[in-house]
């Protein structure tokens, strides 16, 4: 089953606004390859998706808790599926491009992307006990990091406060979650 949240309708009103089909369309087929990716994996551990859904920030997969390897796994697969996209430049260079920035940011290490699931799942294995600590640390320096930046942007080149507004909503999600990574 597919949810859409009222907020993907926004977000696909305005992209059709701002950019050219063929790049929404590139942008779109990229997506899904890395959600793909994602479903593989979870067929290959056995798992079946609840459901999937969709909203501003992108797409969601929700499956019933998965082990740690499992869910590693599933989070690298979607980027990893999106980076593949790289391996068509030469005829679709616009999927190529689309994939391959969905899939390096895909990788920042913050929840909920797929890169703060993996470090939650690797820290889970090398140091259960911390992990949850470590990870809030890790994840609050990728977002003040990444605050600093768009605030310097903002001053300096006059763009870059959307970006700020995205790590404050994000830190403040960060202050008031549990630990991110499922675990069976």
């Amino acid at each position: 089953m597919i949810r859409v949240q009222p907020s993907a309708c926004i977000l696909m009103a305005a992209l059709l606004l701002l950019l050219p089909l063929d790049w929404l369309i590139a942008a779109l087929l990229a997506a899904a390859v890395h959600e793909l990716g994602h479903l593989a994996v979870i067929h290959a551990y056995g798992s079946r998706p609840e459901f999937l859904s969709i909203g501003f920030f992108g797409a969601q997969i929700h499956t019933g808790p998965l082990d740690n390897r499992a869910e590693f796994f599933c989070a690298a697969a979607g980027p990893a599926a999106s980076l593949c996209l790289l391996s068509l430049c030469r005829f679709f260079p616009k999927l190529a491009l689309c994939g391959a920035v969905q899939g390096m940011f895909n990788l920042i290490p913050v929840h909920p992307m797929d890169g703060g699931r993996i470090l939650c799942c690797f820290l889970r294995r090398l140091c259960p006990r911390r992990a949850e600590g470590i990870f809030r640390i890790v994840h609050c320096l990728v977002i003040c990091g990444l605050l600093a930046l768009s605030l310097i942007a903002a001053i300096c080149r006059r763009d870059g406060f959307f970006l700020a507004l995205v790590c404050i909503m994000a830190l403040s999600r960060l202050l008031h979650s549990k630990i991110p990574c499922k675990s069976a």
